[in-house]
This record gives C-alpha cells, structure tokens and sequence, in this order.
C-alpha cells in the first residue's frame, strides 16, 4: 500500500513538474510582437469593406466562393483585433508558398507578469488548412495540434458554431508573395450559428446575465413611448427620468446593480435598430418582443448623438471597455472617409459617455451616485455634456494633417479633455470626491 502511494505522490509530483516546465518554456517575459497602438482611417475602412463584400459574398453564394486577402486588407484586421482585444499584437508577413503569423498574448497580471508568443505558418494546399511547425514560447509543436487545440476549445466553448463544419467548409488554400485565397463552400444559418455562440460566449462570461429583468424595463420604455407620443421630439432625459426612481425601488428589494444593469441593456436594445438591436437583444431572445425604436428621442436635439450614445453603452456591456472605446473611434474613423459626413468629436463624446453609463452599472458607488443625479436632474445635462464647441467634420486628410493618428498626443489631449468633461457630469462624479 505504501508504495502505491508513494508512486502516486511521486507522478503527482512529476506531473506538476511538468507543468510548471511547460510553463516556463511557452512564457516569456517581454512579448515578440509589438504593433503599433495607432489605426488608420484607411486601415479601418480596408478591413471594413473587405469584410462587407466578403460576408454579403458568401452569404449570397450557392456554391464555393474564393475569398482573398492582401497584406494591406490582413494589416487592417489585425490592427482592428490588435486595437479592439487588449492585451493581444499580431502581425502577418506572406511568403512564397506560406503565410507568417505572429500575435504576443498579455498575460493577466493576476496570473504572471509576462506574455505567451506564438508563431505559426500558413501554407498551401488543396486538402484545406494546412499548418507548418508551431512555436509557443521555446516549444516546437505539429501545426495540426494548434489545429486540433483549436477545433476541440471552439467545439466545447461554442457547440452551436459546429466547428468541424466550418473547417471542412475551407477546401483549398493559395498563398502567393501578395496574398491569400482561400476556397470556401457557403455554410447554411451562418449566422444564426455566431448569433448563438455570441449569446453563450456573453453568458459563459456572467452566467448570471439571463437573469436581469431586462424584459421588465424594456416594457416600460415601451409604455413610456406610448405615453409620450412620436410626434415631437423629446429627450432620452425623459427616458431616464422615470425609470431612474423604477431601478431605486426594485434595488432595494433586489440588487442595484442588476436592476441598473438590466435598465442599460434595455435601453441599448430598445433604441438601436437593425441588425445590432437583434444581435443585442439575441441575449434575451426568449423575453423579449422586439418593435422598432422610435425616431423622436434624441441627445443635444440630435438624435444621431442618441444612437451614438446606446450603442457604446451596449457594446461596454458586452466587451471591455477599451473595446467599445475602439468601436466608436473606429465609427468616427469610417465617417472621416471620402463620402462620409467626416470625424466628430461630439460623436466620439457621445460614445464615451454611453461607455460611462454602462460603467456607472457596474460599480455599486457609481450606480447609486447616477441614480440620485437622476433623480433630482431637470435635464440631459446631468448625464450628457455639452458639445458645442466641439469639432465636427474633419475629413480624412485634415484629420491626418492635424492629428496624425489616433495615437498622437495632441488627439489623446482632445479625448482627455472630453473624459473631464464627462466626469464632471453630476451622474459621473467619482464617488470618493
């Protein structure tokens, strides 16, 4: 009995070596790839046309479809992923006959301070995706048990997806020295497959989300609606205004937060429209009974600076907030292009403060200080700030010339003067002053 014991503990011990030795050799302490923090507008409207025409292509299409990407195109995508996941730098260098990808991976600080590097090669082929060599760290790996890795987490992370299906879909894979092109037979209720998977990835995250009343208040902005009419415009102040005494009063028999966070997932469902208000409210499909959001409640008199400001509040509930940061600054970044009505920064205050509102949701002291603000507020300028003075319209070469990029410190100061602005707002106050 004893040495049976002792030859447990013994592989106990050996497999834990094992583990930290695996540990140490696929950690790193500096990352191997670095991208710049900065986006382009152009960057952003490449990724953002390839990937239109490419979805309305395979979506349309009956039978296999070739799909192509450019190093610029696969530099706008990965600077959109780099920008909008923190913690992840990726960047990709074609080859004759394969495609070179690198990414660095923050680690959480909780965890270690360091980052996991990886690099992988694309080749290719007429059998579907075919890896070479995969190098985590110091270990060399077969590229199909990255494939393989990938594949079994996606399956048990996103059943719905059928990830099988999905790589069988890709069928051949040509790499040049300028560009990829993949070979892809359409896959049926696509997106009703990521629709699924979006709602349990949100859920796996808090499993406590299918829960929040938010069929509750999107009842009532369908009630408050009713009772305000749609033929002159009003204020999403007179929104927030009631309902601000509803979260007060279920919170002391419930949970603040949850009854606030309920409120701010209804209200991004109930005034967006379109393919995001479904994607939203996919969440709580079983809940809800979706109408289309009326056209007379608006912020500053305007109601695209609504639409800006729900839509970042609902993206900051479904994503970090550094995420919804960037899908706004990208928004303003599409608008900046030929055609578009050019950069506003009173967009962009508008994105940050629906950011802000979604924020005041997840903090106990925040979300009591907004609801008192509310409560005694007499008008949208207790949450909203003032944006007259404001430059709106900068097209793309003047946003260049002026501010260079994104990054650039005079750009970083304009967005810091906005988030002053917004945390001298009575709903945003920092509880501790």
């Amino acid at each position: 009995m004893k040495k049976i014991l002792f030859a447990l503990l013994s592989l106990s011990l050996l497999l834990a070596l094992a583990v930290l030795i695996a540990f140490a050799l696929m950690v790193s302490k500096q990352a191997s790839v670095l991208t710049p923090p900065s986006v382009s507008a152009r960057q952003v409207a490449d990724a953002k046309d390839w990937l239109k025409q490419n979805l309305q292509l395979f979506r349309g299409g009956q039978q296999s479809v070739d799909i192509q990407l450019s190093q610029q195109q696969l530099d706008g995508l990965l600077a959109l992923s780099s920008t909008a996941f923190s913690g992840l730098d990726a960047e990709a260098a074609f080859a004759e006959s394969e495609l070179r990808l690198r990414g660095s991976i923050a680690l959480p600080t909780s965890i270690y301070q360091g980052y996991v590097n990886s690099e992988i090669s694309l080749h290719s082929s007429n059998q579907g995706l075919q890896f070479g060599q995969w190098k985590i760290g110091q270990l060399s790996l077969p590229g199909s048990m990255a494939q393989h890795i990938a594949l079994r987490l996606a399956e048990r992370l996103f059943p719905e997806l059928q990830a099988d299906e999905l790589l069988a879909s890709i069928k051949a894979v040509d790499v040049s020295q300028q560009q990829v092109q993949f070979k892809v037979e359409p896959v049926e209720d696509l997106g009703l497959k990521v629709a699924g998977a979006y709602k349990n990835l949100n859920q796996l995250k808090d499993p406590q989300l299918a829960s929040l009343p938010v069929a509750i208040y999107y009842q009532k902005l369908s009630q408050l609606r009713k009772q305000y009419g749609e033929q002159q415009a009003i204020s999403l102040y007179d929104y927030l205004y009631p309902l601000s005494f509803d979260v007060a009063m279920r919170g002391e028999q419930s949970d603040v937060l949850q009854e606030q966070q309920a409120l701010v997932w209804a209200m991004a469902i109930f005034f967006s429209q379109g393919t995001f208000q479904k994607v939203m409210a996919q969440r709580f499909a079983d809940d809800l009974t979706l109408e289309a959001a009326p056209n007379n409640v608006t912020l500053a008199g305007r109601r695209d600076l609504l639409l800006h400001f729900v839509y970042s509040a609902g993206l900051s509930m479904a994503a970090e907030q550094g995420f919804s940061a960037s899908i706004g600054e990208f928004k303003e970044l599409f608008d900046s292009l030929e055609g578009g009505s050019g950069f506003s920064f009173a967009d962009l205050a508008a994105d940050r403060t629906g950011i802000e509102f979604a924020e005041s949701a997840k903090n106990l002291d925040k979300a009591d200080l907004f609801l008192a603000a509310m409560r005694s507020a007499r008008s949208e300028q207790a949450f909203f700030p003032r944006i007259d003075d404001l430059a709106e319209g900068i097209s793309e070469q003047s946003f260049a010339q002026v501010y260079g990029s994104t990054d650039s410190e005079l750009y970083q100061q304009k967005v810091f003067f906005i988030d002053q602005r917004i945390a001298h707002l009575p709903a945003f106050l920092n509880p501790e002053h």
